[in-house]
């Protein structure tokens, strides 16, 4: 009789262990209310086969490897909650992790391997993998390279200065002019596109020097000047004439009353176009240099050349020129050139403060 109990509660265990198994292998999640029903019946006298048919019974979907897991862990732990698990232990000690984490904040474009070697130095020899995984674990995730506006620190206390100053005097651009060129390539793609995930990169084309133009101009809450496009380099004399054709203009018609913003470039800067504002009674307003992220207009710039890329896909100089007029004369409105200047006067402005003067991310 002894014999004949052994041998069936060995096989008890056996059942019990496969139906253990499986569920960890096939069966979804059971839920709280289904564990907790499960607890209360096996503290009522019942075995797994008497729990999985009253369950059955009150419509609770549950496979009977799960009831037998579940009142096998109850035996065993007197409890449904997790335990802590002792695991593998760490190949890499507390001061390793804190030496991995120290060498990516010293440098951020530091490679695992790299940081394998100083290990080795140590004393503590892991893989590569290691490391690698020990610094996702704490955090570290690769990127594509964020750059932004080299800014001398001479350079950051008058951004700074200049940035409260905006603050504090309330200032609300009402009367400014912003002005800037840049240079616009025949692109015919944007930089990104989608692919089916079975089929191959389709390759686009692209010149090795693409052609290009470039346009000056200038925006305020009163709208925008005439834009001006223009091959070759600029010097004083072109900028001044062009000046004459755009900027002088708009000032008469809409601002005699204005302040006019440009970047510190030599040839703005130069004796001959300050003898110019002198002529022209052009009130320039010097702003801290190194400062693209202060002037809306650097935001203009980057919507005409994504509608170029993505609208026009422009393939002569032709088609280029006269997608970027198009934009101009119906795209730049006062609403939009009004929208990026209080992006720059709410959002730039602020962020200069925060950074103490330092790059921000506009």
């Amino acid at each position: 009789m002894a014999l004949f109990i052994r041998y069936h509660s060995e096989k008890l265990c056996v059942l019990v262990s496969s139906a253990f198994k499986l569920s960890q292998l096939t069966m979804p999640k059971v839920s709280m209310y289904t564990r907790t029903r499960i607890e209360l019946l096996q503290k009522e006298g019942l075995h797994p086969a008497g729990i999985f048919k009253v369950l059955k019974r009150e419509g609770l979907s549950v496979s009977f490897p799960s009831v037998a897991r579940i009142v096998q862990k109850l035996q065993t732990t007197g409890t449904l909650a997790n335990l802590p698990r002792s695991g593998r232990p760490s190949k890499l000690s507390t001061e390793a992790k804190a030496f991995i984490d120290q060498q990516m904040r010293k440098n951020d474009e530091m490679t695992s391997g790299q940081i394998q070697k100083k290990l080795e130095k140590r004393g503590v020899t892991v893989s590569s993998s290691t490391v690698r995984r020990s610094r996702k674990e704490q955090g570290w995730t690769l990127q594509r390279t964020a750059y932004c506006q080299l800014i001398r620190d001479a350079n950051k206390v008058k951004r700074l200065e200049f940035a409260r100053h905006v603050l504090e005097s309330g200032d609300t651009f009402q009367n400014v002019i912003f002005s800037d060129e840049c240079s616009v390539s025949l692109e015919q793609y944007r930089r990104t596109c989608y692919r089916k995930i079975d089929e191959p990169t389709k390759r686009k084309p692209r010149p090795k020097h693409p052609l290009k133009v470039h346009v000056w101009a200038g925006v305020s809450r009163h709208g925008a000047t005439k834009i001006c496009i223009f091959d070759g380099i600029m010097d004083a004399d072109l900028y001044c004439n062009i000046l004459e054709t755009t900027l002088l203009p708009f000032i008469r018609e809409k601002l005699p009353v204005h302040r006019f913003m440009q970047d510190n470039d030599p040839k703005h800067t130069s004796r001959r176009a300050k003898a110019f504002f002198e002529e022209n009674n052009i009130n320039w307003w010097p702003t801290p240099p190194e400062s693209p992220d202060l002037n809306p207009i650097e935001d203009m710039w980057h919507e005409l050349k994504f509608y170029l890329e993505s609208k026009v896909k422009p393939r002569t100089k032709q088609e280029l020129v006269d997608g970027i007029k198009k934009f101009w004369e119906r795209k730049v409105t006062p609403l939009k050139c009004a929208k990026y200047i209080d992006h720059v006067l709410y959002k730039a402005i602020p962020a200069v403060v925060e950074a103490q003067g330092a790059a921000t991310k506009f």
